[in-house]
């Protein structure tokens, strides 16, 4: 009587476990270290959700013979500035790590209700500079009309 795969992996048994995890930062990005030793690459899986969640599990055989196993699962919420279309894993010497770059911070120009703010100010502040400069000009001609003596 043969037993098909769909068979053999009900009849396993798994023990949960909480790998060691640290956290890394270089050059503009947070690199999440997990260290799974015993794992191959094709037994792990990394993935993002539209919910901004990381999304970390694999599972291995511990013995061949007994159909005994051993399973982890991690979930990370993604930090808020992150470029999920930028991370990137990668699994060597029993170590899993995941980099997540920051976004490329862009200052854009809008022209809105700040820039009219400025843009009225000034305004303003030109207007007064030349009511002033008029006012002065005024004040001269008229001091110097009034102190201008007709000879005849």
């Amino acid at each position: 009587m043969e037993i098909n795969a769909a068979e053999a992996a009900t009849n396993r048994s798994y023990e949960d476990f909480e790998p060691y995890c640290k956290w890394l930062t270089q050059e503009g990005q947070a690199i999440l270290e997990i260290h799974l030793k015993g794992f191959k690459k094709e037994q792990l899986k990394v993935e993002t959700d539209n919910w901004g969640t990381l999304k970390i599990y694999g599972e291995r055989p511990v013995n061949a013979t007994n159909n005994k196993w051993c399973r982890f699962q991690k979930e990370i919420k993604i930090s808020i500035g992150s470029d999920t279309n930028a991370i990137r894993a990668k699994f060597s010497h029993g170590l899993l790590f995941i980099a997540m770059p920051k976004e490329a911070v862009r200052e854009l120009f809008i022209y809105g209700a700040e820039t009219r703010k400025r843009t009225n100010a000034i305004k303003v502040a030109i207007a007064v500079v030349f009511v002033v400069a008029l006012g002065t000009y005024v004040a001269r001609r008229v001091y110097n009309d009034e102190n201008i003596q007709l000879i005849s």
